[in-house]
């Protein structure tokens, strides 16, 4: 895998909507060069495929993380899940509500023991006047998460600028993201978490390499990309002389449920 693999696979992994013909002029190669090496990594199965994550927000919920030293599964439900290098597993748990996030996370870390790293994001809650055509086009990118706008449009026969209004305010505001799913066993780039009690100084660090954050006004989860491990380990040097606490993990597989 070269470097403009790896460039393709960062942009794909940052939005999984973005067009190939975008990917392909920030990359710096030809609409057809791009489209071949997508298609051969696809036939690969390096990229497994596209999904869509919904924040817990737009259903009313509230969501939690903890992260674990236990080579266990764990058996009650979870969201999302990041398998990491050093036997820690970092899970993302909802709730209807804190007391009851606080129970579930109590329950895993009966099965699992204490955990490493516990984080409630402080988030304003989604809009009481959210609109339906919002859920229309997240049941759209559910079936189809590269499709586009316009199709879209067409399929639940809203007008094709107010749909691209409200995505891009879901998109904005962190309420939903398209991401791949990419084989790391199959590749040799980097991608890590690194959990920060100082998320403001934290953030122009990481911008370059974040593809996913969990933040709110104080802390914050960063997910990050590297080409190689002698850049990712700069990276996280630069983040730690910043904030000596922040917590780094090395992810070899990462699961979205929902």
């Amino acid at each position: 895998m070269d470097t403009v693999d790896k460039k393709i696979l960062f942009n794909l992994l940052k939005d999984g909507r973005t067009p190939q013909r975008q990917i392909a002029k920030t990359i710096g190669i030809s609409a057809q060069t791009l489209n071949y090496r997508m298609s051969k990594m696809l036939e690969d199965k390096i990229i497994k495929g596209f999904f869509v994550h919904v924040n817990s927000r737009m259903y009313g919920k509230v969501d939690g993380y903890a992260s674990y030293l236990s080579d266990s599964e764990l058996s009650i439900g979870y969201f999302s899940k990041l398998k990491c290098l050093e036997k820690i597993t970092l899970y993302g748990f909802e709730a209807d509500s804190d007391a009851q996030l606080d129970e579930l996370i109590d329950k895993a870390s009966a099965q699992l023991g204490n955990p490493v790293m516990k984080y409630k994001p402080v988030i304003s809650s989604y809009s009481g006047n959210s609109k339906s055509i919002d859920f229309q086009i997240i049941d759209q990118l559910r079936m189809t998460p590269r499709a586009k706008l316009s199709e879209i449009a067409k399929s639940i026969e809203i007008p094709a600028m107010r749909v691209k209004r409200r995505y891009n305010f879901l998109r904005k505001s962190h309420l939903i993201a398209v991401m791949a799913k990419i084989d790391l066993s199959k590749t040799d780039v980097v991608i890590f978490s690194l959990f920060s009690q100082d998320q403001e100084r934290i953030e122009p660090i990481l911008e370059d390499s974040t593809i996913f954050k969990i933040a709110d006004n104080k802390s914050g989860i960063f997910i990050c990309f590297a080409e190689n491990m002698v850049t990712a380990k700069g990276i996280m040097n630069s983040a730690r002389e910043a904030e000596k606490e922040s917590d780094v993990m090395v992810i070899y597989d990462y699961e979205f449920v929902r």
